[in-house]
């Protein structure tokens, strides 16, 4: 029997690189035991503008129907802000109860230039995870506006913040066994709520080494040492997960290398690029379709527990870079390859 895969293209430059995405799946499934139905799902700003809802109901219930989503970046520049965002992005997370974001920080070997941190600093490799709640904190939706006030409630709870933090412990015994809590418990109520629990937690967890460091410093200290002897699983609430790995995406060469898992360990997770739907570029066959293709990987080892298949997308990936391949936004001055040729080099490998 055939398994779901929900497929939305999103916006701007979504549905070039979500293609190689299915593409991806296509080819890796072959001969793998897994036959996989693609099945799209219309939800972003596009679909807004079409039908008047971002999250039509039509496309919730393709969904459902699902064993996992992959998913295109969202948004529009001729929707208010905000519109996309919370109908359908943060929507579709609460919806699914994805409460579990993870967001692979991985230097691909020969993209040492493409960082912007110097060669000294890279020379260990660069190989964490970013463990980000999901579901809670200033992303909860609570809260509201009037003409002269603004107010978003930064919502912690002791169900949310334990199945975080066991989610973050559970794969850290699968790594390095080093876990970084990452908060700002000096000044806010809801962080060092986290702090308590975190160090609670880790009292049980002694084959664990467990550390907890301020957003401040965590962003200084990444930057001057982002190797796997300093950083290894980093978990951390909603607003902070979002902001560091976004700069920890820049330490790899570009958020078009960046992957990323929305997860509910016992429902239905969605697998995503990192970057922005990009309408400046979007049909110019220029953006970087290996982000997209990752999440893939991803897909593989988290839904559907094939590592196996995961490794042998990674593998792919890195062999097209070890060629030579490169799209512009990790060129680094080199000629670069268009959106195309880069799902195609990718593709020799899985084949």
């Amino acid at each position: 029997m055939s398994i779901k895969i929900g497929v939305i293209e999103g916006d701007g430059v979504g549905p070039e690189v979500v293609s190689w995405g299915v593409s991806t799946l296509e080819a890796v499934s072959r001969d793998s035991g897994l036959e996989f139905e693609f099945v799209k799902a219309p939800v972003g700003g596009s679909t807004y503008l079409e039908t008047g809802k971002v999250l039509p109901e039509e496309s919730l219930a393709i969904l459902r129907g699902c064993a996992a989503v992959l998913k295109g970046p969202m948004g529009r520049p001729d929707i208010e802000a905000g519109v996309v965002e919370r109908d359908g992005i943060l929507a579709l997370r609460q919806i699914f109860e994805q409460y579990v974001n993870i967001r692979p920080v991985k230097l691909f070997r020969g993209l040492e230039a493409a960082s912007p941190l110097k060669d000294a600093l890279l020379e260990r490799g660069v190989d964490f995870v970013i463990i980000r709640e999901n579901s809670e904190g200033l992303y909860a939706r609570m809260g509201g506006m009037t003409a002269t006030t603004a107010t978003d409630i930064n919502l912690f709870t002791e169900r949310g913040v334990r199945r975080i933090l066991e989610f973050a412990f559970d794969i850290a015994k699968k790594r390095g066994k080093k876990l970084v809590s990452v908060d700002k418990a000096n000044v806010l109520s809801g962080s060092l709520y986290w702090r308590r629990m975190f160090e609670a937690m880790a009292k049980s967890h002694p084959e664990i080494t467990c550390s907890s460091q301020l957003v401040d410093s965590f962003c200084i200290l990444v930057l001057q040492d982002p190797s796997p002897r300093k950083w290894d699983v980093v978990v951390t609430d909603n607003m902070f997960g979002d902001i560091i790995s976004d700069e920890a995406a820049a330490i790899v060469g570009s958020l078009g290398m960046s992957p990323s898992a929305n997860f509910n360990p016992g429902g239905l997770s969605m697998y995503e690029p990192v970057h922005g739907s990009a309408p400046d570029i979007a049909g110019q066959g220029i953006a970087n379709p290996l982000a997209t293709i990752l999440a893939c990987a991803m897909m593989m080892r988290y839904t559907f527990d094939r590592e196996d298949l995961a490794v042998k997308i990674e593998k792919a990936v890195q062999k097209a870079l070890d060629e030579g391949f490169r799209t512009k936004d990790i060129c680094a001055g080199e000629p670069h390859c268009s959106t195309e040729v880069m799902g195609e080099a990718v593709l020799k490998y899985l084949h």
